[in-house]
């Protein structure tokens, strides 16, 4: 291994471009105050070195990995956000420099946990668009009958089929729903099953079984992340450590739950019987 590589993949390396991204975060921040022409000089002159060290990063990650550099989604993830903070500010491209915020986003590729929550997070989309169909049509349901049932009486929550949306969604996020509901009740007094049945459906049910699949897409990304650390250290994967032994056992604790919750309802009928 050349020297440009080690450098790159040490964990020293990696701790210094952490500084320097937290460094630029203040700096950043700094610069949207009342500062003296000389203080802006000056955090501007920290701000241009911070990004020429992200540039030097950059050639020197190009230099050691070439074409498997743009292998790594990270990698091409932080490459897209150092171009984007080079651009002139001359012209229509001084509008997407004003993007150079971004360079903040680089904690997470840099950051391995960091990492691990947007890798679940992907992990989880397919999941979570089955979720967020079936909460489509408990919307799109309750919004038609809310509408029919409440909009002649009620114009400021139901009055439009947007306005019956943007209520619902107010009701699924608990905040202000008693206010509605009881103003609704106050001209239909039956209509707390309407507001009790979608609360249930929508925050009680369908969103904690999106959260569901959201930490349980988080807990493989973590068994993966352990598996590649193993791997990059030459471990077999059959060989215990105690990270993996600690994922193992989180697994099988979910498995003898979901045997458990299966075996509930015959251990009812044969008490039934």
């Amino acid at each position: 291994m050349t020297f440009a590589a080690r450098v790159v993949d040490s964990t020293l390396f990696q701790r210094f471009i952490i500084c320097v991204i937290l460094v630029n975060a203040v700096i950043l921040g700094l610069m949207t105050l009342d500062l003296t022409p000389e203080t802006l000089r000056l955090l501007l002159l920290v701000d241009y070195l911070c990004l020429a060290i992200f540039v030097g990063e950059m050639a020197l990650k190009l230099a050691v990995y070439r074409r498997t550099f743009f292998q790594d989604g990270w990698n091409n993830f932080d490459l897209i956000v150092v171009g984007i903070a080079v651009l002139p500010d001359a012209g229509g491209l001084g509008v997407l420099r004003t993007l150079r915020v971004l360079r903040l986003m680089r904690l997470i590729s840099v950051v391995p946990s960091m990492r691990r929550v947007i890798t679940g997070m992907f992990l989880a989309i397919p999941g979570g668009a089955s979720v967020a169909a079936v909460l489509a049509i408990l919307y799109y349901v309750g919004a038609i009958i809310g509408f029919s049932f409440f909009h002649e009486t009620v114009p400021e929550y139901f009055g439009t089929i947007g306005a019956t949306f943007f209520t619902l969604f107010r009701m699924m996020t608990l905040e202000g729903w008693p206010d509605i509901a009881g103003e609704v009740m106050r001209r239909h007094p039956h209509a707390w099953i309407y507001f009790v049945a979608f609360i249930i459906l929508t925050t009680f049910t369908t969103l904690n079984l999106l959260f569901g699949i959201i930490v349980d897409a988080m807990q493989n990304a973590k068994e993966e992340d352990v598996r590649e650390q193993m791997a990059e250290h030459g471990i077999p994967p059959d060989q215990e450590t105690p990270e993996i032994r600690l994922v193992m056992m989180e697994r099988d604790i979910r498995e003898i739950r979901a045997m458990l919750e299966s075996m509930a309802p015959q251990r009812r009928h044969s008490a039934a019987e």
